[in-house]
């Protein structure tokens, strides 16, 4: 068998694994498809020439050569274009590639030509050109110049990149670099010394270095690892060579000495023995070596799993979003050897939250330029050109990892290079997928708890500022309310003296002191007189809410008869219920009662506000009002009620009627001169009295009005302290 056929088909069939475990790896990217095209071009290369240096026939020997020309006319094209798609200009890639195209074109017109190869010679190593045209050596140079431009193209682009990336350029460099120095010595120095045959022994094979330093800078740890297949290695030369030296020192030599003159049973038995104990011992002493070997050969490896497991404390345990990036990203970096770890989080305009400092002149990655990394995972090494590849040169990133939920997109987890030198292999990005996922959800938790924080402390600081405002107010409020008081205690004084004369002179002339009036007279002299004593009940209401708020206001109890008391006040209202067309009726008790001890001022006007006010809102449109004002003993309480059928209090207002200047709705529009205080100080005296407020009412039926008091009088606490009130206001005045 000739020697051709031991170098054309190891480095046909070597050739072809390569560009296979490109092909399966990843045929989708540029790169690699070019390569492949360059790996193919090469394949059908060797094969006229393979035909050319078996031939027996030197017409079929021209003709293989011619063809085979004419293919490897593809190589220095397809490496070029292969070279340039390192460079990120597009549009300085589409401008070169416009310029290198025609030339391959225009030779391949002259392959069959005889400026091309137009001789051959058949030796015994294979063919030999013997003549050739201008074409051939115009090829040469063609061959010679897309080579060394592709190698400087590589050596530029390879002192601009780092990491990995640089390391995978070298490798393209070596290959180009031997095959070009290799195929140049043997097809054209060696030629000028006679020495054709080193074309075949040396050129062929160096295809398979140049293509093989390719395959191994794209492939990387990718499908498989050399260190590895090293390792496995060693471990599995060890295991045996120990089992096998264990087996042979204590078969040979100790079952020997020990069954020395013993029967082929008892070795037949022992041997049985020993085949056991090595069955169980082979798979510890396996691990062992696989450990031991490990340390040497992946003394950078991580655990997955264990490093899941930290990752997955520290999301459990911190909640602060800067703690738990600062957290993680450590453990990253640590646990992977990573140059550096980098955690985008996005607020709602901008980056809200980032732990690396890119430059001095650029603290933060752009959003721009991170929403040109998309939102899957992207390996730098595994781009060949596009804006994805050029922003993760920028910033030095080798992986990018989408932060997510199904609820919003979160920001990136950005990661260096391995300080190994290796580049992410598909373990890799299945554990920072994992960790992505989780990541996510917690950083996602700690940015709500961050919200919640900030919006406390700003709630806190509004309401903090709120209060100081409303305490501010609040006094000037009470500084006006007391200016306020004190205005009208002294304009209720003021009012009183001249309030009185009137009321006086009014009463004498009602009583015809100054002569007899006659019934023209007698209606405006009791309407002035009637205005006079409502003038006065309002001043009197106007004082004690003055003393109310000045702490001024007590009881003065006496001894009162209240049916005497209470028959004077209605009397003096029967006036005003004829004018108003309403029928007063008073019922007194049944049985007489012994004068009670209690402020009899203070109790007249509770009883001329109940009594006026059922007068005044008992205006049905015909037929005229009643009040029955009605007073009676009932156990130990005296119990006194006026009973309206006037308009009522709509039930939403009932909760409200007793409180200062409240009045409800359909009481303003009956009577809007009104001031909100008769019932404030109704309750007020009743109450300071030991007593309880009868209340009922229906709107548009009437109501009941009404107080209940100790028959026994004011009890002593409440006069005790009524008396303290007192003394502390003379002491005051």
């Amino acid at each position: 068998m000739k020697i051709q056929f031991f170098i054309y088909i190891p480095t046909f069939l070597l050739l072809f694994l390569l560009g296979l475990l490109v092909y399966l790896k990843n045929h989708k990217t540029r790169s690699n498809k070019l390569f492949i095209l360059l790996d193919a071009s090469i394949l059908f290369w060797l094969i006229p020439s393979f035909v050319a240096d078996i031939a027996t026939d030197s017409m079929i020997s021209l003709r293989a050569l011619q063809i085979g020309y004419l293919i490897s006319l593809l190589i220095p094209y397809f490496f070029i274009l292969f070279s340039l798609t390192f460079l990120s200009n597009k549009k300085l890639n589409k401008l070169t590639v416009g310029l290198l195209t025609p030339t391959p074109i225009v030779l391949s017109l002259f392959s069959f030509s005889v400026l091309n190869i137009n001789e051959v010679t058949i030796r015994n190593w294979g063919a030999e050109v013997t003549k050739s045209g201008i074409i051939y050596s115009i090829s040469a140079a063609y061959f010679f110049g897309y080579a060394l431009l592709a190698l400087l193209v590589l050596i530029r682009k390879q002192r601009k990149s780092k990491g990995s990336e640089k390391d995978q350029l070298r490798l393209i460099i070596y290959g180009t670099a031997f095959a070009a120095i290799a195929n140049v010595a043997t097809s054209y120095v060696f030629v000028l010394f006679g020495n054709s045959q080193y074309a075949v022994l040396f050129g062929i094979p160096s295809f398979v270095i140049f293509v093989g330093c390719i395959t191994y800078a794209i492939v990387r740890h990718k499908l498989f690892d050399i260190r590895a297949v090293i390792a496995r290695s060693v471990t599995f030369v060890l295991l045996i060579t120990t089992m096998a030296g264990v087996y042979g020192v204590v078969a040979f030599q100790v079952i020997n000495v020990i069954l020395k003159g013993s029967s082929n049973t008892a070795r037949q038995l022992a041997d049985v023995l020993l085949a056991v104990v090595l069955a169980f011992t082979f798979g510890p002493l396996r691990r062992f070596f696989e450990k031991l070997t490990d340390r040497v050969f992946y003394r950078d490896r991580y655990d997955p799993q264990v490093l899941v497991n930290k990752i997955g404390r520290i999301l459990a345990s911190e909640i602060d979003l800067e703690k738990l990036c600062r957290k993680v990203i450590s453990e990253l970096t640590v646990s992977m050897r990573l140059s550096f770890t980098d955690i985008v989080v996005f607020g709602e305009k901008e980056v809200h939250f980032q732990t690396r400092v890119f430059s001095p002149d650029q603290h933060h990655i752009l959003i721009a330029d991170l929403k040109k990394l998309g939102r899957l995972a992207v390996v730098r090494d595994e781009l060949a050109t596009g804006e994805r590849k050029e922003v993760m040169d920028k910033y030095g990133v080798s992986a990018s990892l989408a932060l997510r939920t199904s609820e919003e997109f979160i920001g990136y987890l950005l990661l260096g290079e391995k300080k190994s030198g290796d580049i992410y292999n598909d373990q890799d990005i299945q554990i920072l997928k994992i960790i992505a996922n989780e990541l996510s959800v917690a950083i996602q938790n700690a940015k709500a708890f961050t919200e919640i924080q900030l919006f406390n402390a700003t709630l806190q600081e509004k309401v903090q500022r709120a209060t100081k405002n409303l305490r501010h107010a609040n006094e000037q409020l009470k500084e006006l309310d007391q200016a306020k008081d004190e205005f009208i205690s002294m304009a209720s004084h003021q009012l009183r003296t001249p309030l009185t004369t009137v009321k006086g002179y009014a009463s004498m002339l009602a009583e015809g002191d100054f002569g007899k009036l006659n019934s023209q007279q007698k209606e405006p002299v009791q309407e002035a007189l009637d205005g006079a004593s409502r003038m006065a009940r309002l001043i009197d209401d106007l004082l004690n809410v003055s003393r109310m708020e000045a702490g001024r206001f007590f009881i003065d109890a006496v001894s009162t008869d209240v049916v005497k008391m209470t028959q004077q006040e209605v009397d003096q209202l029967q006036s005003l219920a004829q004018a108003k067309k309403v029928e007063l009726v008073y019922e007194p008790p049944k049985t007489p009662l012994k004068p009670i001890l209690l402020d009899e001022n203070k109790t007249r006007q509770v009883i001329m506000n109940l009594v006026d006010n059922a007068i005044h809102y008992s205006q049905p449109p015909a037929g005229g009002g009643h009040v029955h004002v009605k007073l009676t003993a009932e156990g130990s309480n005296l119990v006194f009620t006026v009973q309206d059928d006037g308009i009522g209090v709509p039930k939403e207002q009932q909760g409200r009627l007793f409180h200062k200047m409240f009045r409800a709705g359909n009481a303003k529009n009956v009577r809007p001169d009104g001031t909100g205080l008769g019932l404030y100080l109704v309750k007020r005296v009743v109450e300071d009295q030991g007593g309880q407020i009868i209340f009922q009412s229906e709107e548009g039926k009437g109501s009941l009005f009404g107080f209940r008091l100790p028959l026994s009088g004011v009890p002593q606490e409440l006069l005790g302290k009524a008396k303290e009130i007192a003394k502390t206001a003379h002491l005051t005045a």
